[in-house]
């Protein structure tokens, strides 16, 4: 019996001792647990950050995209067109020049017979 009272003390004494040890051990347990829980929902964030930036992305891939297909139709009307224009208003404007040129030359012939016929006036009303 004494065998048996000498054991049940010895289990108590191993339960308690146990207890005391393993009492900091749980709540080292429970830190860490609580602690990668914050990890994976950080990481859950990151993920889902990652995510709408990774649309985000896309969306202005998208946008580029759109905005060189427009870029290059506005060069080739740019080229054809425009440029076309510009050299049809250039070449015009250059007619319009030469027709000036041509009308101020004739003002001048103009202004010498005028001026000739004057002269001309002159004389005949004095031998008059």
């Amino acid at each position: 019996m004494i065998d048996r009272e000498l054991m049940d003390a010895i289990s108590q004494l191993l339960d308690v001792k146990l207890t005391n040890e393993l009492g900091p051990i749980k709540y080292e347990i429970k830190s860490i647990k609580d602690e990668v829980r914050e990890i994976k929902d950080e990481v859950r964030e990151m993920k889902a950050e990652v995510k709408t930036g990774r649309e985000d992305i896309k969306g202005l891939a998208q946008t580029l995209d759109a905005v060189e297909k427009r870029l290059k139709k506005v060069e080739s009307i740019q080229e054809n067109d425009i440029q076309q224009e510009m050299r049809q208003l250039f070449d015009g404007q250059r007619n319009t020049l030469e027709k000036f040129q041509s009308v101020n030359e004739i003002n001048d012939r103009v202004k010498d017979i005028q001026g000739a016929v004057d002269v001309l006036k002159v004389l005949t009303v004095k031998k008059v």
